[in-house]
């Protein structure tokens, strides 16, 4: 049986707009025939990167925290996913707290990356799909900074960011659901999403 892409959303706040975009998101992978898992990164707390190097030099270059928190078990998924999806608001023109946190701890991967070791290398290349959403209608350079930090963490597993969908002036928990051209948008990206996976699996 086939892995089944995952998908993060990131939010802090449940049942918000980072939560709808991933059921969307999920609902258009349904409707070309396809299924995905969902996870709500905002739930966990994770362990942040104390710079110890560790993960340079251990097995399979995993992080001493492995066994605190869900994180290298999220970060399996990823490595096991055809592909995956990402819903985040932007908080302060970047990431919210704990997807910053996880992302960082992604160390281990580029360690793992840089050393050519098999469990990132034997990998193939595939895609990652984003919708973020900022509150602020205005702002010139609003999701520069988290495009970049993310596109940046999952090479080193990789994976390629699409180009992002990214929305202004959402944010009251129901914004997006209320608007149909937005909605509309992400629902078609899960669709092809998964159209393009069998495509390049036939």
């Amino acid at each position: 049986m086939d892995r089944l892409p995952v998908l993060f959303s990131c939010s802090h706040r449940r049942s918000g707009n980072s939560d709808r975009a991933c059921e969307l998101f999920l609902q258009g992978i349904r409707s070309a025939g396809g299924d995905a898992k969902m996870i709500h990164l905002g739930q966990y707390d994770f362990v942040p990167c104390h710079a110890c190097g560790k993960c340079r030099t251990s097995r399979e270059h995993r992080c001493v925290h492995i066994k605190k928190d869900e994180a290298q078990s999220f970060y399996q998924m990823m490595l096991d996913a055809p592909f995956t999806f990402f819903s985040s608001p932007i908080y302060f023109y970047h990431l919210p707290s704990r997807f910053k946190t996880f992302i960082d701890r992604g160390q281990w991967a580029w360690e793992a990356f840089n050393a050519g070791h098999p469990i990132i290398s034997d990998l193939v290349q595939r895609n990652a799909y984003c919708c973020m959403v900022a509150g602020r209608p205005t702002g010139e350079k609003l999701f520069q900074g988290a495009e970049l930090t993310l596109k940046v963490f999952l090479k080193f597993f990789r994976i390629k960011l699409n180009t992002p969908i990214l929305f202004k002036g959402i944010d009251e928990a129901g914004d997006l659901g209320a608007d149909n051209y937005k909605s509309d948008k992400i629902f078609k990206s899960g669709h092809l999403a998964w159209k393009t996976h069998l495509e390049n699996h036939s």
